[in-house]
């Protein structure tokens, strides 16, 4: 059953001549071509003529499928009057994010220099030499939510730019400034100075995992309070510890967090319960209440977090089935025609957030005439007249788990579960009938990579769970792409682009393109023991360390080849995706132990992780590093795998796999044709075993 998703179309109201957007690639920038706004996408002719009538460039940035861009958009930029000052004062700059990210990343920095925080929609003011001089994110039509209007703004900083140039150049300073201090912020706060615990050190998971799990919400799961995100990078961390010997105090610690938190991030409205697939955050501790969008990157993530946590606790069954319900859920209304994955889908539907996925009691009796089973299901999700939304309308939730309800309403299980599934399916039928959200359908490389890893993963825990076809078409899904990035995404230089929309695929990747595709093809590998990915990975990471490599240690996210911005942005932080630099450290890592030697490879490594030496103290904003960087502890193991074909070492591989899946050990891998018969070598603290047997190999990698 396929989405069926209505392409961007204009907004309600007079019609407008089609602006320079409509000529763009962006399906965020394509809901904007028919603003009365004079919209110029980022490039050559915007900043040309910024020059040319010393004009301020107003620079808004988005994306898709963001709610308040949506209502700064139908506000302000449909408005003809705030369009006729944006156009007589400005030269108007539309950005998406997705697509450069570069941009958004230098000047979200101005707001939250601001004190704003930061987010979208961005709203930032140039100078003709890109430099910013004031900023914010959302501003309303009319004075409000202690803000002042989007009109007021507009007609102060015309005033500004006309009479006090010397303030313009006294702010551009102090950004200027502040920027470098942020910078140096970073470094220090990632130095050797005052840490006990290296990132590389055997201890540094169980550090971070502990600082993680001392934030854990008792309740209800999750990290912090309100509003909650699922921080798939953070419970990574949470996960490989909790695999380690039940025994220990803080491997409980880590296993009780982390289940409490899948089961209620599933139970609660972040989980679509019709559909299958996590929702971008919850506004509430509950995890009732999600922003509606459904991001390629959030569930890319959780598949594997999901699948991995099932093999761990295989008497929780739910555990699979959400891994098997968000796979549909992609590959049914994410996938495009030539097998890659779209971007997202928006939180509206109707100009009204969530409408799509809301119901009341009297729409589902509709749906489900057997008035019982209405009635069932109604008492099970939550579904009441008053309503847990807006509108009296009712968020599908599980208030309680479905073995509760079999035990209240003394309903064997089996049968409880049954009658829920027809319910479901009949509902989520009825509810293609609704005009649906919007769909981005660009294809990001990252994004896709991302999901990639996230399959290979997700396949091979299903098999070690006995579920042979999940695992089939996990691994045939996430082939399928990878052969498609690699050869679409990467031109005949070796570079790869960012984004496809229509087939048309553009813009020079950044570290992230690079790094997640490069992993990508490693965790492929490892699911199919494909030699030729090994290859692949060597050849990108041989690219990043050409053009995306910081001397001294980490990434710059730009390429040194790609367009000169104010600022070349170092690749630091994870944000709801993991850092590049993160990711690459990993690639580095995995591919040193597989012997796939780089030209200063281990040494930039080597830098990195001593640049980022204690950011096992900072697991919110480096887990991926502490992640990557375990690859290089004393304790990480890899087995190369010999024999003829793929097929010959398969006994092998299920040995490798199995411990991989129960210990918090490192463990990666590779294949190496070979004649003779099968056989592994182990690789541990720079020392590696004589070549072993099936019996041999499980003793010494389970040590």
């Amino acid at each position: 059953m396929v989405h069926p998703t209505p392409t961007p179309h204009a907004p309600a109201g007079s019609p407008h001549k089609q602006n320079r957007l409509a000529a763009t690639t962006s399906p965020y920038l394509l809901q904007h071509a028919d603003n009365p706004v004079d919209w110029y996408p980022w490039g050559p002719d915007a900043l040309e003529r910024s020059r040319r009538e010393n004009k301020p460039i107003l620079l808004s940035v988005g994306y898709s499928a963001c709610h308040w861009c949506h209502v700064m958009a139908h506000e302000s930029f449909e408005d003809d009057e705030t369009a006729a000052l944006m156009n007589e004062h400005f030269v108007n700059v539309k950005v998406d994010r997705e697509e450069r990210p570069d941009i958004d990343t230098i000047y979200q920095k101005v707001v939250q220099l601001m004190g704003q925080g930061g987010g979208w929609p961005l709203t930032v003011f140039l100078t003709p030499e890109q430099e910013p001089f004031y900023g914010g994110t959302y501003f309303p039509k009319q004075p409000g939510y202690g803000r002042p209007s989007f009109r007021q703004v507009l007609l102060r900083i015309d005033e500004i730019w006309r009479e006090r140039a010397q303030d313009v150049k006294t702010q551009v300073q102090a950004f200027r400034e502040g920027l470098a201090q942020l910078e140096q912020a970073i470094d220090e706060q990632t130095s050797k100075a005052g840490s006990s615990v290296a990132i590389a050190a055997p201890n540094s998971l169980a550090e971070a995992a502990r600082r993680l799990v001392d934030r854990v919400d008792e309740e209800w799961g999750g990290l912090g309070r309100a509003p909650k995100f699922p921080n798939p990078t953070a419970l990574e961390i949470v996960l490989r510890v909790a695999r380690g010997a039940a025994s220990a105090p803080l491997v409980q610690r880590c296993a009780d967090a982390l289940r409490l938190t899948l089961r209620k991030m599933y139970e609660g409205g972040l989980y679509d319960h019709l559909r299958g697939g996590f929702s971008r955050y919850s506004v509430d501790r509950e995890w009732l209440v999600p922003h509606f969008e459904k991001m390629l990157y959030d569930n890319a993530q959780l598949l594997p977090l999901y699948a991995e946590a099932a093999v761990l606790w295989p008497d929780d069954r739910h555990l699979l089935s959400i891994v098997r319900d968000t796979f549909e859920y992609l590959v049914s209304d994410m996938r495009g025609p030539n097998g890659s994955f779209y971007a997202a889908t928006d939180a509206d539907s109707e100009g009204e957030e969530g409408k799509y996925f809301v119901w009341t009691p009297e729409e589902v009796q509709h749906v489900l005439p057997d008035a019982s089973l209405a009635k069932l299901f109604c008492r099970v999700y939550d579904v009441t007249s008053r309503g847990n939304f807006e509108h009296g309308r009712s968020i599908l939730h599980l208030p309680r788990a479905i073995d509760e309800w079999s035990r209240e309403l003394n309903v064997e299980l089996p049968e409880l579960e049954q009658l829920l599934t027809h319910a479901r399916r009949a509902l989520l039928a009825h509810r293609y009938t609704r005009v649906p959200p919007l769909r981005d359908e660009k294809i990001l490389t990252s994004w896709n990579a991302l999901l990639v890893s996230g399959l290979a993963r997700a396949g091979t825990a299903a098999a070690e769970l006995g579920d042979t076809t999940l695992t089939r078409r996990c691994h045939e899904a996430g082939t399928a792409v990878l052969a498609r990035l690699l050869t679409a995404h990467v031109d005949a230089e070796g570079r790869v682009l960012r984004a496809e929309f229509n087939g048309h695929v553009h813009t020079r990747g950044y570290l992230d393109d690079v790094a997640f595709l490069a992993r990508a093809c490693l965790d492929v590998h490892e699911a199919t023991l494909d030699p030729s990915l090994l290859t692949g990975a060597h050849r990108l990471a041989g690219h990043a360390l050409e053009h995306y490599a910081r001397p001294h240690g980490g990434f710059y996210f730009s390429a040194n080849d790609g367009e000169k911005l104010i600022e070349r942005s170092e690749s630091q932080h994870d944000s709801a995706l993991p850092s590049g630099v993160g990711v690459m450290l990993e690639v580095l890592l995995r591919l040193d132990a597989a012997g796939q030697i780089l030209q200063g490879g281990r040494e930039l490594a080597e830098a990195t992780i001593q640049r980022f030496y204690s950011a096992s103290h900072q697991p919110f904003g480096y887990a991926s590093l502490i992640t990557a960087a375990s690859f290089a502890s004393r304790d990480a193991i890899h087995v190369t795998l010999r024999g003829r074909t793929p097929d010959d070492v398969c006994g092998l591989w299920n040995i490798v796999v199995r411990t991989r899946l129960r210990t918090a050990i490192p463990i990666t891998w590779s294949f190496e044709p070979n004649p003779g018969d099968p056989r592994a070598v182990v690789c541990r603290a720079q020392a590696c075993s004589v070549p072993l047997e099936a019996e041999a190999l499980a003793a010494v990698i389970s040590r």
